[in-house]
């Protein structure tokens, strides 16, 4: 395995479990790798670069503690285009204002503290959390969900980030785009023969169902088709999708259960 700025925590730690520990000692952070509650949702979202920014280091400084134990990796100029936004580029009327410095101060994580912001936030709101490191992981997730989002750097020790809820329409577009096949459910996934992971997300809290069905289809066989028991059509996780050049169809079954079969396009 071959690990570059681009490659995904998730797929370093499946190759060697023991990774955790060289990760973790790079930045106290990254001790909630450890909790594999915290690991599942993370790890999928986390690329080695995102990671290296979240830990004050670089792409380069991250690979050479994968190279020490024996991963083979492959360096690469660390340049960016990325343009920061900050909080004079947006109008911030409406702002929900959280810090979870106590929080982590405390030993735990905010995670669910956060979501449970969003979920209250209103369309015409912005949510600032005041946190001491930039929630790369976070970011990643919200994104997913719809949200645009720029970060403040204070200090070292204080970061800004920013989320407000980009238009409906603007998401709607996006998954109006999406690929999908043509023909009946059932006999697309009957193509398939045997060949058929299904699992079950309906139990599962978000962002869950997204990150396990992220993470099966990552590991899914060639000629195999993902089935997914879900509450609903996951609106969100189709741009994902869309992006990996993944092809999906739907079918209702019944109120709060709808069959989801995604494949390679």
């Amino acid at each position: 395995m071959i690990v570059t700025k681009n490659t995904k925590i998730s797929k370093i730690l499946k190759e060697n479990n023991d990774a955790i520990e060289t990760i973790a000692s790079i930045n106290k952070h990254f001790l909630k790798l450890k909790n594999p509650v915290l690991r599942r949702v993370l790890a999928p979202r986390v690329t080695v670069q995102d990671a290296a920014k979240i830990g004050k280091t670089t792409s380069n400084e991250f690979l050479k503690r994968l190279e020490a134990i024996g991963f083979e990796v492959e360096f690469e100029n660390e340049t960016t285009n990325d343009k920061t936004l900050t909080v004079t580029d947006t109008k911030l009327i409406n702002r929900v204002v959280l810090d979870v410095r106590p929080t982590i101060a405390s030993g735990a994580d905010p995670f669910k503290e956060i979501m449970q912001a969003v979920k209250s936030l209103n369309e015409d709101e912005t949510l600032q959390i005041i946190n001491v490191f930039e929630p790369i992981p976070l970011i990643n997730i919200l994104k997913e969900k719809g949200y645009k989002t720029w970060t403040d750097t204070i200090n070292e020790n204080e970061y800004h980030t920013f989320f407000t809820k980009e238009s409906a329409a603007s998401h709607k577009e996006i998954v109006a785009s999406m690929p999908i096949d043509e023909g009946s459910f059932d006999e697309k996934l009957a193509s398939f023969g045997g060949n058929i992971k299904e699992i079950e997300v309906r139990h599962l809290e978000m962002p869950e169902p997204m990150v396990t069905i992220l993470d099966e289809i990552e590991n899914l066989p060639n000629n195999y088709v993902l089935l997914v028991n879900h509450k609903k059509v996951p609106q969100f996780l189709l741009p994902e999708l869309k992006t990996r050049n993944y092809l999906w169809m739907t079918k209702e079954i019944e109120k709060g259960h709808t069959l989801l079969i995604i494949y390679k396009a």
